[in-house]
């Protein structure tokens, strides 16, 4: 009997043993082939997962084999998309879900059904697309989920050039306006006219302000404008103004006026003020039509060509216009700004300089006081000083004067909406 049971315990630990080599066996049969050949097409483009997990069924579901891949290469970039067919081509039997990245942010996810026909947003620029395919388990049979991404780009539409007035006055502003520029470029303008500066009014929207200014040789000047790979050009004809002339009466002879004519005024003026063309700030600050920065009569108007005490040989040009005033009336920022420059000096006497947005800059000359310093943000119609006689002049008044780097341009005609910085 014992020997009975010895040979059906032999038999039985031998059957299992068997049980377990076939179990193993049929187990490490079970392979990658049982993976589904998955694909997906996106904008024409068929694509293999970046990574997967599939569970394959063994011994009618009793347990699975898992097989997984995380893929090395897990983001296909297309490169860019112009009117493709954004449709998508999955497998059948699958569930599939997406995630869209916009420059790095994300934008949304949701059932593929939920998608439009476009995969990508309106806005250009960088995408990120994922879908998941998921197939459910159906019973006890093989199911898992692959991974889909790719790159892809929305290219900016060709930036559009627009000019305003091509024929101007000495003392006019020429101005330049590109739009649906990519935000990674930096638009340049080379010209003989002056300062050049683009400076960004919105998302992809540039604005350059050329000054024609009031001593430029009347004649043709081109403008060369570029963004990226896009190139542009523009003739400008600049027409004489026929400015008026003035002889003006002065006491050399006064201690005052003797001091704000010498040779150490003016060197302090050359010091502080010129070095200031080169600037400009990149943002603009001004916003609508300029106004006069002060009540009061135009003594003096811009450009006039000026003679002191009858000495026809040393013709001056006088670069902004002169607002005659009673002493301490306010005098106002014209617009927006920031202050660049508030001294007193030897020939202007209290003097301040407003930066307007890419070197449009506003000067302020014989104040009898400040009310601003350097770094202070302006509003149009904010005080900045009081109207006097300070430095080199004859009674009390201001002297104003709008300048785009070096080049003086006509202040009055930034008074009237149809000015020519206003065109575009």
């Amino acid at each position: 009997m014992k020997k009975l049971l010895l040979i059906v315990f032999s038999l039985l630990v031998f059957l299992l043993i068997l049980g377990g080599v076939a179990v193993k066996f049929i187990y490490d049969g079970v392979d990658s082939s049982r993976v589904p050949a998955v694909s997906a097409t996106v904008f024409g483009t068929e694509l293999s997962p970046g990574s997967y997990h599939w569970q394959a069924s063994v011994f009618g579901g009793l347990t699975y084999k898992e097989f997984s891949s995380e893929g090395k290469n897990a983001t296909t970039d297309i490169g860019e998309i112009t009117g493709a067919d954004a449709a998508l081509i999955l497998p059948e039997g699958y569930t599939a879900i997406y995630e869209l990245f916009y420059e790095g942010s994300y934008i949304s996810t949701g059932g593929i059904e939920e998608f439009c026909d476009d995969l990508y947003a309106d806005d250009p620029g960088a995408y990120v697309l994922s879908i998941y395919l998921s197939k459910p388990a159906e019973g006890r049979g093989d199911h898992g989920f692959f991974t889909f991404s790719l790159r892809f780009e929305v290219p900016y539409p060709e930036p559009s050039f627009l000019t305003g007035n091509t024929t101007l006055y000495q003392g006019e502003v020429f101005v330049v306006r590109l739009s649906d520029v990519a935000p990674n470029v930096m638009p340049t303008a080379v010209t003989e006219l002056g300062m050049s500066i683009f400076t960004r009014r919105n998302d992809g929207e540039w604005l350059c302000a050329i000054p024609v200014g009031n001593t430029r040789t009347a004649g043709s000047y081109r403008v060369s404008v570029s963004a990226g790979e896009y190139a542009w050009e523009a003739d400008v004809t600049v027409k004489a103004y026929g400015f008026d002339t003035q002889n003006l009466i002065i006491d050399t002879s006064n201690p005052v006026i003797s001091e704000a004519n010498s040779q150490e005024a003016y060197a302090q003026y050359r010091e502080k003020i010129p070095p200031l063309y080169d600037t400009y700030d990149s943002a603009i600050y001004w916003e609508g039509t300029f106004i006069r920065p002060v009540l009061g009569r135009t003594s003096t108007k811009f450009g006039v060509i000026r003679y002191t005490n009858s000495n026809w040989s040393n013709p001056r040009h006088h670069w902004g216009m002169d607002i005659a005033a009673d002493e301490g009336t306010p005098v106002w920022a014209p617009n927006n700004g920031r202050v660049v420059f508030a001294e007193y000096l030897l020939n202007t006497g209290y003097t301040a300089v407003i930066e307007h947005g890419g070197g449009l800059k506003s000067y302020y000359y014989h104040m009898y006081s400040l009310d601003v310093g350097v770094g202070d943000i302006v509003q149009k119609g904010m005080q900045i000083g009081l109207v006097g006689s300070t430095g080199y002049s004859t009674g009390p008044h201001l002297h104003f004067e709008m300048r785009i780097g070096n080049q003086a341009i006509n202040p009055s005609m930034l008074f009237e909406d149809s000015a020519s910085l206003y065109s575009l």
